[in-house]
């Protein structure tokens, strides 16, 4: 693919004989497919969430269902941090409960990782979080079952879940379950976050613990 100066031109030739934005041309020149909308329940989040775009692939589907697709927006060369495509739901029918949130993913040229999330928050922050981050997908892979379980404490407030791309790339993702898994079923991670006071500490710094 030219680079830089060529290849604003080749986008504004596109743009001229198309009549399509920038981006949009320079998508296609990239061989990236448009995207259709996002249902009203998701949208993309993360630490550059800007650089990110998703949507559904047109025409495409896997095992009946539709694709969902993330990836870096065209127009960013150089990825500093990730999108995040998510849903947040209330906790209280999983009070107590475990959760099995799966689905299958596909990556194409992901610099950096890829992966499902769930995260499990209380009133004062998150209790449990898994990203697949120790089992990330890299690189370009075919279709790939993926799957995260965690508990769900009784002081749940709210679930949050969906997929996360680092890097450039992108990631597909068809086929979402969400349900309760049998307690024999084991949770993929135990690393659990300190909760957070509810109110300040320490102002006067007279304390070390």
């Amino acid at each position: 693919m030219p680079q830089n100066k060529d290849l604003k031109r080749l986008v504004r030739a596109r743009m001229a004989e198309t009549g399509e934005h920038y981006t949009q041309a320079l998508a296609h020149l990239r061989g990236l497919p448009d995207l259709e909308p996002l249902p009203a329940a998701w949208h993309v989040t993360g630490s550059r969430a800007p650089d990110y775009e998703a949507g559904i692939l047109p025409g495409i589907t896997h095992g009946g269902d539709r694709v969902a697709q993330l990836r870096l927006r065209p127009t960013v060369d150089k990825p500093d941090g990730f999108g995040a495509l998510v849903q947040t739901i209330a906790a209280p029918r999983y009070l107590g409960r475990r959760v099995r949130y799966s689905a299958v993913l596909r990556t194409r040229e992901v610099t950096d990782w890829a992966g499902l999330w769930l995260r499990v928050d209380d009133p004062n922050g998150t209790l449990v979080l898994d990203n697949m981050q120790d089992r990330a997908l890299r690189g370009t892979t075919d279709w790939t079952e993926a799957a995260i379980v965690l508990d769900v404490a009784e002081q749940a407030r709210r679930l949050l879940f969906g997929a996360l791309l680092s890097g450039a790339g992108a990631v597909d993702l068809a086929g979402l379950r969400f349900e309760e898994a049998s307690e024999d079923t084991p949770v993929t991670t135990t690393v659990t976050f300190a909760p957070l006071p509810d109110e300040p500490q320490s102002l006067d710094f007279g304390s070390a613990r």
